[in-house]
């Protein structure tokens, strides 16, 4: 089968946008070991389905790429969950799987191989949170943490040529508008994610004024 011809099924999924606790516009992000072409990502994942929340999804992830124990043992903690916006772009992120693997296993068991066409971030719930300590790879998902100052943000004209994944750059505009008090989120479901891209090029050519 081909990715045209595979049934497509969304993926809902959560990221973070973690901030360091004494300067909001550094952003602790990780460097990817192989998804993303090993470029730079906020902190995410998907829902496990069914019915995992968006606020239980992140802090799993967390823990998985961030949450490691650093030099003095103590790992990094994230706090003060709050909600953003949603995006959903059905076409960003798509990837071969089987049902089986994005339902963990619950669904017929016939179906546990049926080839499906994921679409990841289909919709993805975004969330700011405050970071206290310095985080970690974990699980080997993560080549590093850096922490990231969003002043020194480039958007590209395509997402190809970012030195971000998944369209991060994007979201990572979109809250620096936020911390400069320019945007105060939104409760409409972000879809045009090149529009977004437009939009914010615009932006970053007059200053971020």
């Amino acid at each position: 089968m081909t990715k045209e011809t595979l049934i497509p099924f969304p993926v809902p999924t959560s990221t973070v946008i973690a901030y360091h606790q004494h300067d909001p516009y550094k952003v602790w992000v990780i460097e990817q070991a192989k998804k993303h072409r090993g470029r730079l990502t906020l902190v995410g994942g998907r829902c496990e389905l069914p019915g995992q929340s968006h606020e239980t999804c992140i802090t799993e992830e967390w823990q998985q790429e961030a949450g490691g124990n650093g030099p003095d043992g103590i790992a990094a903690e994230l706090t003060c969950l709050q909600y953003f916006l949603t995006k959903n772009d059905r076409f960003a992120d798509p990837r071969e799987t089987t049902l089986g693997k994005l339902t963990s296993g619950k669904c017929p068991k016939k179906l546990l191989n049926q080839p499906v066409l994921g679409l990841y971030g289909s919709p993805d719930a975004i969330y700011l949170g405050r970071v206290i300590g310095t985080p970690y790879p974990n699980d080997g998902e993560a080549k590093q943490c850096l922490l990231f100052d969003i002043r020194e943000l480039v958007i590209t004209e395509t997402a190809d040529q970012s030195k971000f994944g998944a369209q991060h750059d994007l979201l990572l505009g979109l809250y620096r508008r936020f911390v400069d008090r320019k945007f105060h989120g939104t409760n409409e479901m972000l879809t045009d994610m090149n529009e977004l891209r437009s939009s914010l090029l615009s932006i970053q050519a007059s200053g971020w004024k």
